[in-house]
């Protein structure tokens, strides 16, 4: 993991930038080359400019008010290095392969497997942390940022739910041995859950406003046509598994086969969670992204309904809806930067006050939201949205 030490930010959205602000952290908009903001670049309107155009939302600003916070790491930068590389090459090929009616080649099989073997890696040495993906933010396009934020929360919560919950074999007999092995098939599932969406014609993928039955239908195909594309030999039935079922949902209603409850495997059950909760979280075509606060709340309220709660016990544990350097409101109308986050206790962060309720600025002080009846204001209530 890449070490933070020294490093003092808070997460500011590239519109609410000030002329004179220093970025905090490099800023990419592709993991592959060179950053387009370094660390320490004061910020100008024309630098403002150039983040809005590629498409970087927010970017780590260190000030006064930052210091002492550290954002959360999930990746290193050479493992999203390498995932940028590895992603990008698995869908060209799967963009040939279906166009020519073939399957994906076992050396590209083997490079994915190798990547997610690393990501699980980095997940699992630090398991007991509370996990953010804000980091993976700027990733290159929504496929990519999509497919690697998706496999990297699966797995955390894989790597959490199995030692906990085990799986059950061919017999129906529970266990708790192989999680290892079982865990890299669910890495590749995630990492390719969407690669069918390369069958559906962009015009209706990149549809601003929502879908005409006709365009949904299309739309629904994709999970059977990622099966179609992974249909080698050498994928496991398990990693398929999420391809197909990852839009099922508990209480059923969801595709492709309507099945729901435990019909549905686990993997894809976890994988729903993840992709459900990083597609809300992020721009899409026909939406601006969600706070996180806003889309983690939506995973935890559809519990039982869309998602088996027991992924989302997990989730809620593992995932912190307020990672550090996010701005938060709380009860008393006062305004704050969310300092320290306890994995034990993810929506009650450590935080430091530096606006009072009437909105004038105070000397900033620190409050343990676990130690006060204080509480963050939690977002309206979405509803529903499409995640497809």
């Amino acid at each position: 993991m890449e070490s933070a030490d020294s490093v003092s930010v808070r997460r500011v959205p590239v519109e609410q930038l000030c002329a004179g602000d220093r970025i905090g952290q490099d800023v990419f908009a592709r993991m592959d080359a060179p950053p387009l903001l370094r660390a320490g670049v004061r910020v100008s309107e024309s630098y403002r400019h150039l983040l809005a155009q590629a498409g970087v939302s927010a970017v780590w600003v260190d000030d006064a008010l930052s210091q002492g916070i550290q954002p959360l790491e999930t990746l290193s930068a050479e493992t999203k290095r390498r995932a940028t590389v590895v992603i990008r090459d698995a869908y060209g090929e799967a963009a040939h392969a279906l166009k020519h009616g073939q399957a994906l080649t076992e050396q590209t099989i083997k490079r994915i497997e190798s990547l997610v073997e690393q990501i699980a890696s980095e997940v699992t040495g630090n398991i007991h942390a509370a996990l953010a993906l804000n980091d993976l933010a700027n990733a290159d396009g929504y496929t990519l940022k999509h497919s690697l934020a998706v496999t990297t929360l699966g797995l955390a919560l894989g790597a959490r739910y199995l030692p906990r919950h085990g799986w059950l074999d061919a017999r129906n007999k529970r266990r708790f041995d192989g999680i290892e092995d079982r865990l890299l098939s669910l890495g590749v599932g995630l990492l390719v859950h969407d690669i069918g969406k390369l069958a559906v014609p962009p015009a209706i993928l990149q549809k601003p406003g929502p879908l005409t039955p006709e365009e949904w239908v299309a739309m629904k195909s994709h999970p059977m046509e990622g099966v179609r594309i992974l249909r080698h030999d050498s994928i496991s039935p398990l990693t398929r598994a999420v391809v197909r079922s990852h839009h099922e949902k508990w209480a059923g209603g969801g595709y492709p086969e309507g099945i729901k409850g435990t019909e549905i495997h686990q993997f894809p059950r976890i994988a729903a969670v993840a992709d459900v909760y990083d597609a809300l979280s992020s721009d899409r075509h026909y939406r601006p992204a969600w706070p996180m606060d806003k889309a983690w709340w939506f995973v935890v309220n559809r519990a039982g309904k869309d998602f088996d709660a027991e992924v989302v016990a997990v989730f809620q544990e593992a995932v912190t809806p307020y990672p550090p350097g996010t701005t938060v409101k709380l009860s008393d109308g006062s305004m704050a930067l969310v300092k320290d986050v306890r994995p034990d206790r993810v929506t009650m962060p450590t935080v430091r006050v530096y606006q009072d309720s009437a909105g004038a600025a105070i000397e900033p002080f620190e409050l343990d939201l676990g130690a006060t009846p204080l509480t963050i204001v939690q977002p309206d209530d979405p509803g529903r949205s499409r995640a497809a």
